[in-house]
């Protein structure tokens, strides 16, 4: 394995699993605040993207139906933006799926990070491999059985993120390549001459 290509990953690795230790710890620690937090941004993240799309279409030259269309979008997700940003308890409702689906593609990842440590490096694969398939059953349990609370769900997932981060990097320290080995083919070497061969030559 190339050490560029091992440094990038590890790279990778780090950065993911910090925000997932970090987004982790801030719901479990403050479920409520971070939900709204995070409900608000998803809300002006929308309501931006709705005004990027009509900012483009007054300052397009061309009226064409892709443009009306990207416009008529354009309104609706910047409406949808503003009523989630006045009402941010509507898109909670909703997290769970959200968070589900996300938490069972980052189980996945697990997975194949466990096949490539196998593959390429030296280290404990079963764990990673461990952790991914807990995530992707806390993955399902969040998107199948929603729970009442919001505040538990945030909880769960937070907890969820945590062991993800924890196992990201517990596979750091297995991110090591593999010794290469030196091959000497005995038969094909070339006999050394001695002085005392030279002198009867």
């Amino acid at each position: 394995m190339n050490p560029d290509r091992i440094k990038s990953i590890r790279n990778n690795m780090i950065l993911v699993s910090i925000l997932l230790l970090i987004v982790g710890v801030a719901f479990i620690a403050w479920p409520g605040e971070a939900a709204k937090i995070l409900a608000r941004v998803v809300a002006i993240a929308i309501a931006v993207f709705g005004a990027f799309e009509l900012i483009l279409f007054f300052i397009g030259s061309r009226r064409s139906f892709v443009d009306v269309s990207a416009a008529v979008t354009g309104v609706l997700l910047t409406a949808l933006g503003v009523f989630l940003l006045i009402r941010p308890d509507t898109l909670l409702n909703f997290f769970n799926i959200i968070f589900g689906i996300a938490i069972i593609i980052v189980g996945l990842d697990h997975i194949f990070q466990s096949i490539f440590i196998i593959r390429h490096i030296r280290g404990l694969w079963w764990i990673s491999l461990l952790v991914g398939i807990a995530a992707l059953l806390l993955g399902v349990i969040i998107i199948i059985n929603p729970f009442s609370a919001v505040n538990t769900a945030m909880i769960l997932i937070g907890i969820t993120m945590v062991i993800e981060a924890v196992g990201g990097l517990w596979n750091l320290t297995a991110l090591k390549p593999k010794p290469a080995f030196i091959k000497t083919d005995i038969d094909s070497a070339k006999p050394v001459n001695s002085g005392d061969e030279d002198l009867n030559a």
